[in-house]
């Protein structure tokens, strides 16, 4: 999954006859001059009072929100409809929005007085109770943010009051819209570049778990996770879904990928720091760094004031946490700071607050994700190919990134035999999925036989099988699982000792004593000749040369097959 395309960034939502001709469309304006896609009711579809289907699409289809209450906002039940579907897409979706309290203030949205209080007082009388309570919750939450019939929009007013937003009074309008165009640019443009697994399985649990952990909903304090497991088991696919979920909900947010990998050398720190600093920043040319400490201070400096979502993926060494993220006092009220790693000391040592172990899927888990990848279904397509994922399952120990490779590579492996049939190619081919510890290099060949293929895992792959398959100690060539390919049907076979390596070790054996024999045929024909040639004897000269190179010869080609 990647991040999801949007047709607008922003939707706009306001009462006409109070904003239209003047705050609202200067608003519009702006933010088209920063190239943000908006949407903005120029047709003036909010006639009747249900809201219409085009507004709800674009609501739907919208990154954010601008909801501009006005005096007047709360006596349009359209207003409402439409603020009780903003409230209902940043429940159920990503989307994000941004209140402005147009000359009334969160506390009386929040609390619901004044004209807003008369308003929702006026729709009991042409609305049931439980409308009136929806709107009144809408109302009340973007209060909320510092930006449902009658019960609904009570709701959606009470939570949008609470949403942090901006307020018009004692504001000059074209200063204020510039600080909201600012902000709206930087909240549109830095939308994460991550990229996100499809068909995750098993997510939600772990999600849920460390979202209880960091809290967000609390503004004062500044939280650390630390996420630790075994090479490929998920972690950084978990961060990545809570960063995804949540990075609007904060002031600024970087996602700092690959540490391990990125950090080799003494100074290679410094261009991770400015990673960090350009993802926050937004610009590059603000900022510059030479060293380690100058990009630690710099972080520091930049960070303390605001609330920021900080992900530090895949951190292996205690100096770097301490360079890219030195203490609790770095951050703003409200920062959440995440660190994957696979040593659980590290974040002990860091003393992180809290802490969170990834282990590998439950077998129906493991089932699910393998099957998917394997048969584009969520279970196995009949008892054989159950008989091959259950075995797969057990000998991965529910590694997710395994699974997916070896799903992957088995579905590839058919869709290429149905091909070839499809081609006309009357062949057999096998795929040895090799699970084991000890894998040797030259693992990827072709088999003796013209029908048979061994395929090697890739190198991340073949690290994460060693991190897990220590207790089983198997020998790469000594235990394989075979699926052969008959016409058109697979035949999964069990688990069976292969003699390859025993064949292997014997070719190694038997090399250096053929070796030692075709050395003591030359020695012996050199010695002939010399002979025959002391007796000058020609013929039987030639005769020598030509057996002993003969011998050399058969040798040679029997060592590498020929014969």
């Amino acid at each position: 999954m990647v991040m999801s395309s949007h047709t607008y960034d922003v939707f706009l939502s306001f009462r006409g006859e109070d904003t239209r001709k003047n705050f609202t469309s200067h608003l519009y304006n702006s933010l088209k001059k920063m190239k943000i896609r908006t949407f903005m009711d120029e047709r003036e579809l909010k006639k009747g009072k249900e809201i219409h289907p085009t507004l709800a699409k674009a609501i739907e289809e919208s990154r954010l929100s601008i909801v501009v209450i006005s005096k007047n906002y709360a006596f349009s039940p359209w207003c409402l409809n439409e603020l009780k579907k903003i409230v209902e897409c940043k429940n159920t979706k990503d989307h994000v929005i941004k209140p402005i309290f147009f000359e009334v203030t969160p506390s009386e949205v929040r609390d619901q007085k004044a004209m807003v209080g008369e308003a929702l007082a006026k729709h009991k009388q042409a609305f049931s109770m439980e409308k009136v309570q929806e709107w009144r919750k809408a109302l009340h939450q973007v209060a909320n943010l510092a930006g449902w019939k009658v019960q609904e929009w009570r709701k959606a007013l009470h939570q949008v009051a609470n949403l942090a937003g901006w307020t018009t009074t004692d504001r000059n309008q074209s200063d204020l819209i510039e600080e909201i165009v600012k902000h709206i640019n930087i909240q549109v443009k830095r939308v994460p570049v991550i990229s996100i697994p499809e068909h995750l399985v098993g997510i939600d649990a772990h999600l849920s778990k460390i979202e209880s952990h960091l809290d967000i909903k609390n503004p004062n304090e500044v939280r650390m996770l630390g996420i630790y497991g075994p090479q490929g088991v998920g972690k950084s696919t978990l961060a990545k879904v809570f960063y995804y979920k949540h990075f609007s909900e904060f002031e600024c947010c970087s996602f700092v990928e690959c540490i391990r990998e990125r950090i080799k050398g003494k100074y290679e720190i410094v261009e991770v720091q400015k990673v960090l600093l350009s993802e926050i920043l937004g610009d590059s040319s603000l900022f510059a760094c030479y060293n380690r400490e100058e990009g630690a201070k710099m972080i520091e400096d930049v960070l303390s004031s605001k609330r920021v979502l900080l992900v530090l993926d895949d951190v292996d060494d205690i100096q770097q946490l301490e360079k890219l993220a030195g203490g609790f006092h770095w951050f703003g009220p409200g920062s959440r700071i995440i660190i994957t790693t696979q040593k659980a000391k590290l974040l002990h040592n860091y003393k992180v607050h809290f802490t969170y172990e990834m282990k590998g899927m439950n077998p129906a888990e493991a089932v699910q994700l393998f099957s998917w990848h394997a048969f584009k279904r969520n279970e196995p397509e009949d008892q054989r190919s159950r008989e091959l994922t259950n075995a797969i399952v057990t000998y991965t120990k529910g590694i997710p990134s395994v699974l997916v490779k070896l799903g992957t590579n088995l579905f590839s492996e058919r869709m290429s035999y149905r091909q070839s049939e499809v081609d006309g190619e009357n062949k057999q081919v096998g795929l040895k999925c090799t699970l084991a510890r000890n894998m040797p290099k030259e693992m990827f060949k072709q088999g003796r036989e013209c029908n048979v293929e061994t395929r090697r895992l890739d190198t991340s792959s073949e690290q994460i099988l060693r991190q897990h398959m220590e207790p089983l100690d198997m020998n790469v060539q000594e235990e394989c699982f075979e699926v052969e390919r008959e016409d058109d049907d697979f035949k999964h076979k069990q688990l069976e000792t292969e003699e390859v390596y025993e064949e292997e070790s014997e070719d190694l054996m038997t090399f250096p004593v053929a070796l030692l024999f075709q050395a003591s045929a030359f020695i012996i024909s050199v010695s002939l000749i010399f002979y025959l040639r002391q007796n000058n004897c020609i013929l039987f000269q030639a005769s020598a040369f030509v057996i002993s190179v003969s011998l050399i010869l058969i040798f040679y080609f029997r060592q590498n097959n020929c014969i």
